[in-house]
């Protein structure tokens, strides 16, 4: 229990939801809040706490988010996966820069095995 009175919801939020905000996925868990869903700070019950990041904590505080969503999504368990989004980044890079210019994904992959090289003999050196 908090000086309040109160049990300590932000803990109670952390051990029995992921760290990751269940609107947008934001998961930097010092800046996440945790929300009371039915807008009572008294109200510290697992089921009425949900966690967010201050953006979407905030767009749930003047109903932009609406409540039902959040309970929905706190329940689904979830994890970004990073790899999609890189791998789709040098996808586009290298698409780009074969139809710009053929010869520079060649001469960028010759560059990246001297490179390689380089740092492997430098390595052994050591």
């Amino acid at each position: 229990m908090g000086r309040s009175g109160l049990p300590n919801y932000r803990k109670l939020a952390f051990e029995q939801y992921p760290a990751i905000c269940v609107h947008c996925g934001f998961g930097i868990r010092p800046v996440l809040e945790v929300a009371h869903l039915d807008g009572s700070a008294r109200n510290c019950s697992v089921d009425n706490l949900a966690i967010l990041c201050p953006t979407c904590h905030r767009m749930h505080d003047i109903g932009l988010i609406p409540t039902e969503h959040l309970i929905v999504m706190r329940d689904v368990e979830r994890q970004a996966d990073w790899g999609l989004l890189m791998k789709d980044a040098a996808a586009k890079a290298v698409a780009t820069k074969l139809a710009d210019d053929p010869e520079h994904f060649k001469n960028a992959a010759r560059k990246a095995a001297a490179t390689r090289r380089a740092r492997e003999q430098s390595e052994d050196a050591d």
